[in-house]
Formats: structure tokens, C-alpha cells, sequence
């Protein structure tokens, strides 16, 4: 156990770094490496964080056995916050949140067991919704709706088991788009 996991006191991020199985060092999170702390054995369990000059937080995140684990948040210098995701066993789990600079919700979606899994949603900095969609076990399922900026739709895609099935799209004056190799109906030719 780490002296930072007994004392109960997050460390800083700059003094942890991951390492792979075969014992290679990465300053950043890869795919099968597990957190330490520098110059320790043992993976770390416990909060890491993060400051900018001025001060104030800039990441914040919680640590089991090396893998991130709960919430891990960063802001931006003016306070805001600048994305949330949620942790299970080192996989997303949960919601994965994104925001503009002003505060405004970016992105928001779900995942289950590190999987996209329910619903994908992507907004303009104004607040208005751009897109949105459904996945299930990672792949589309369902309506795929974009909108352009002022509300009108700008395109509704139909996907099965991650294949798009069927496809409509407008121009900005609600005009809609004829579509190479897609039938007036919004369904693909041949097939295809």
C-alpha cells in the first residue's frame, strides 16, 4: 500500500504514470496499463488532482488497484467544468459528460462496461441539440437525428445492428436532398 492510500490524501497526477504488463511506462492512460505511483510496486488506489498555475483544480479522479475507478472530472481555468466521466474497473460506466468553455453541455452519453450503450447526444454551444442517437452494445440502434443550428432537422438515418437501413436529409430551407444510391422513401438501392 502506497503512503498517499494510507494517509488518505490525493496525490498529484504528475507523480503517478502507467505501466503495462511487460513493465513499459506511459505518461498518459493506455489500453491495459495500470496507474502507480512513481517509484512504487504496488498499482495505486486512491484520488489524484491536478492545478492549474492560479490555483484552482484542473482534474480531479479516484483510483482501485490502478485502474480509474468512480468519477474523474476536469474544469477549465475559469471553473467551469470541462467533462465528467464515471469509471468502472478502468472501463466507462456511466455518464461521459463534455462541456463548453461557458459552462453549456457539449456532449453527453452513456456507456455500460466501456460500450456507448442508450442514448449520444451533441449540442451546439447555444444549447440546441445537433444530434442525437441511440447505441446499444456500441454499435447505432435505432433514429440517428441531426439538426442544424436553428432547430430545423437536417437529417434522419434509421440503423439496425449498427447498419444504416434508411436515410433522409433537408437543406436548410426544408427542402429534401436527393440522395445517391437511396430511393425517394429514404431506403438504400440494391441492397446495398
Amino acid at each position: 500500500m502506497t503512503t498517499a492510500t494510507l494517509t488518505g490524501q490525493p496525490v498529484k497526477y504528475a507523480s503517478l504514470e502507467w505501466r503495462s504488463p511487460q513493465g513499459e511506462v506511459f505518461p498518459h492512460y493506455q489500453e491495459g496499463a495500470l496507474c502507480h505511483l512513481k517509484d512504487e510496486n504496488d498499482p495505486y488506489s486512491g484520488r489524484a488532482r491536478d492545478f492549474y498555475d492560479n490555483g484552482s483544480v484542473a482534474l480531479e479522479g479516484e483510483f482501485n488497484e490502478g485502474h480509474p475507478h468512480g468519477e474523474e472530472t476536469w474544469w477549465f481555468e475559469n471553473g467551469f467544468k470541462k467533462s465528467l466521466v464515471t469509471y468502472l474497473k478502468g472501463k466507462r460506466h456511466g455518464p461521459h459528460l463534455v462541456y463548453f468553455e461557458n459552462g453549456q453541455l457539449q456532449i453527453d452519453v452513456c456507456y455500460k462496461h466501456g460500450q456507448r450503450d442508450g442514448r449520444h447526444a451533441v449540442y451546439y454551444e447555444s444549447g440546441q441539440v445537433r444530434s442525437e442517437a441511440y447505441f446499444v452494445d456500441d454499435q447505432l440502434e435505432g433514429k440517428y437525428t441531426t439538426w442544424y443550428e436553428d432547430g430545423s432537422v437536417r437529417s434522419e438515418r434509421i440503423f439496425s445492428g449498427g447498419k444504416e437501413i434508411k436515410r433522409c436529409e433537408w437543406k436548410r430551407n426544408g427542402e429534401q436532398k436527393k440522395l445517391n444510391n437511396w430511393r425517394a422513401d429514404g431506403t438504400l438501392r440494391n441492397g446495398e
